[in-house]
């Protein structure tokens, strides 16, 4: 089984060519080998600049600012216990006074 999508930029040059006039393609693709060697991965390249396209103020280095963060994709979510400890915490700072017996 092959991964799919598979990677296809002289197809989404062409579509950004024929969508979007008043980019330079050559910059596109300078940016977009950019984001590759800097893991961006080829579905999400995919939806950011089909996301870019269909925006009339967007430029093509704005795909480099829609990257996500490395270190959100190595961090696991914060169990449950840390939303009740934060919310015991805001409910000390809002009533300093009452206690809970």
């Amino acid at each position: 089984m092959t991964d799919l999508p598979q990677p296809a930029p002289p197809q989404l040059l062409a579509l950004a060519a024929a969508s979007r006039p008043d980019w330079s393609i050559d910059q596109l693709r300078d940016v977009l080998a950019q984001a590759h060697t800097e893991g961006l991965t080829w579905p999400r390249a995919l939806v950011i600049v089909a996301q870019l396209i269909a925006d009339p103020e967007a430029e093509p280095p704005d795909l480099l600012a829609a990257r996500p963060e490395p270190w959100r994709h190595r961090r696991r979510p914060p169990g449950p216990e840390t939303y009740q400890r934060g919310a015991a915490a805001a409910r000390a700072a809002l009533h300093p006074n009452h206690t809970t017996d």
